[in-house]
């Protein structure tokens, strides 16, 4: 259920003002932003991909339901744009294969947000688990949506999600666990 504070804003939206606009985004910009950078694990994409969001919010904006939460929806939205994204650099990579691929190395972005060790490390495990593992670790522990908000973004039951989250959660601990094996003296 929309909270009172959306369903002010959300008739503001509807009406066509511009200042509702401004105040979704001043709202939910930093959210939906975070959880694109750690998603896509890009700076440039994760922000293209904010703006694409905000884009088809406000023009969906007729479409919204209530049945969630604003940002539980702009997540929504947020999600879709990653999974057409991900399509997208799957066919322009299998297409540069063709041609021949470059080796070049990008330098993680989060690298220059996250200043001391065991951030880096926590953040390190993250990105060695598969996306679909990652993405429920930052909607539910980074993000703080509860699972039946993650059930909304994902389009899966919350049960399903509890199970799958646990398992992820599971497997960050094992990676954690080698790294801080390895690293010992």
């Amino acid at each position: 259920m929309a909270e009172p504070d959306d369903q002010r804003l959300l008739r503001s939206l509807r009406a066509g003002r511009p200042e509702a606009c401004a105040e979704l985004v001043r709202g939910h910009y930093q959210a939906v932003y975070r959880f694109l950078v750690h998603l896509t694990r890009d700076v440039h994409q994760a922000e293209d991909l904010t703006q694409e969001t905000f884009a088809a919010a406000w023009e969906k904006i007729a479409s919204f339901q209530g049945r969630s939460t604003l940002a539980t929806w702009l997540h929504r939205i947020a999600y879709t744009k990653f999974i057409d994204a991900q399509r997208a650099e799957r066919r322009a990579v299998d297409m540069r294969q063709r041609q021949e691929i470059s080796n070049e190395t990008q330098e993680d972005p989060l690298d220059t947000m996250i200043f001391d060790e065991e951030t880096q490390r926590l953040y390190r495990g993250l990105h060695g688990l598969e996306v679909a593992e990652r993405t429920l670790l930052v909607l539910h522990y980074l993000q703080g949506l509860s699972y039946r908000e993650m059930a909304l973004v994902l389009d899966e039951p919350a049960g399903t999600l509890k199970w799958r989250t646990s398992i992820a959660l599971n497997r960050l601990r094992t990676l954690l666990g080698r790294e801080v094996a390895s690293h010992a003296p």
